[in-house]
């Protein structure tokens, strides 16, 4: 069994995680219906991978009714800096500039996302933001 503090997940975990730190509780109907209509995975196997999330430790399970109703177990934001923290040292060597540069290079950033970047960038400068956004992330 994985060590809970530095999980690794696929593609679909990490979308199921994603629709429960926004929805809060919820069941497996619930979790299916909220995810992408193409590819949209089959009843069943959202269900067994949330019953394997739950076994991993990654998600809470409670009764209501007939149905289970799942929630998060991992903090969303905690987790979020372990997979960044992660890619950053296999897939930039480390680097944290590295992966930013690559974002401006290669994504489409809007305005509004280049302005709170720059912010930042000033708020670091200045010695303000302590290297941790209030934001999602």
């Amino acid at each position: 069994m994985r060590r809970i503090g530095q999980p690794k997940f696929g593609e679909l975990e990490l979308r199921i995680l994603d629709i429960l730190w926004r929805r809060g509780p919820s069941t497996v109907r619930e979790v299916l219906e909220a995810l992408p209509r193409q590819p949209r995975p089959a009843y069943t196997t959202v269900l067994t991978m949330m019953r394997l999330m739950h076994e991993k430790g990654y998600l809470d399970r409670r009764e209501r009714g007939r149905a289970h109703v799942y929630q998060a177990r991992l903090r969303e934001q905690p987790t979020k800096r372990g997979l960044l923290r992660h890619l950053i040292a296999t897939a930039f060597r480390g680097s944290p500039a590295a992966l930013l540069v690559r974002l401006l290079e290669d994504e489409h950033i809007s305005r509004e996302e280049l302005e709170r970047v720059k912010r930042l960038i000033a708020e670091r400068e200045k010695g303000e933001g302590h290297g941790r956004s209030q934001g999602s992330g």
